[in-house]
């Protein structure tokens, strides 16, 4: 598993350190979904469920068939992606609640952190999820790990995705959003 995601993280640092021959780094975009597989993709042969936009996306991109997931819940899966570490070497190995002593350490090389050395602007938007004191100085925070920009929650969108509240901008609190979290958190990529 350990030597799979190093697999994953190389490859993305090859592919990257490769087109700064060419004139301009390739962009580079991790989706993380919770709980979806990847045979719930039409990408990926599912025969009713249907994901046009995703399905785009993976014939511009490159499509891995051979990933394995660190963990079966969400903080181990993100700590390991980001870190290349198994998610008891890395501090995040469980699910983590809000107010838990368990957070992604800074001794962590997260992949930001490597993608900057190499002239990268980093940004994180959505669920964080990689520590239980969110937007507290007690433990570190997404910038603490490479991200020039993040909009971030630390679990879910609260008290729902329509209208959240708990959303933060680059360690300042948003306030009320309107609309949708989703949509939200896609213009806050793209701009």
């Amino acid at each position: 598993m350990l030597r799979r995601s190093l697999s994953v993280i190389s490859t993305i640092l090859a592919l990257a350190t490769s087109a700064f021959a060419a004139d301009a780094p390739p962009n580079i975009v991790i989706f993380l979904a919770d709980d979806l597989g990847y045979g719930d993709l039409g990408c990926y042969g599912h025969p009713i469920i249907q994901t046009p936009n995703l399905d785009a996306f993976a014939k511009q991109g490159t499509r891995f068939t051979q990933c394995y997931a660190a963990s079966a819940v969400c903080s181990p899966s993100r700590s390991a992606i980001l870190t290349g570490r198994t998610p008891y070497r890395n501090g995040v190995f469980t699910w983590i609640p809000d107010g838990r002593e368990i957070h992604l350490r800074t001794s962590e090389i997260a992949l930001p952190k490597l993608l900057k050395e190499r002239g990268y602007a980093t940004c994180h938007v959505g669920k964080w999820h990689l520590n239980g004191h969110f937007n507290r100085p007690t433990q570190p925070q997404p910038d603490d790990h490479g991200y020039d920009w993040w909009l971030a929650t630390q679990n879910n969108a609260a008290p729902s995705h329509e209208n959240p509240g708990n959303f933060v901008r680059n360690g300042q609190p948003v306030g009320k959003l309107e609309g949708y979290s989703a949509p939200r958190i896609v213009d806050e990529a793209t701009n």
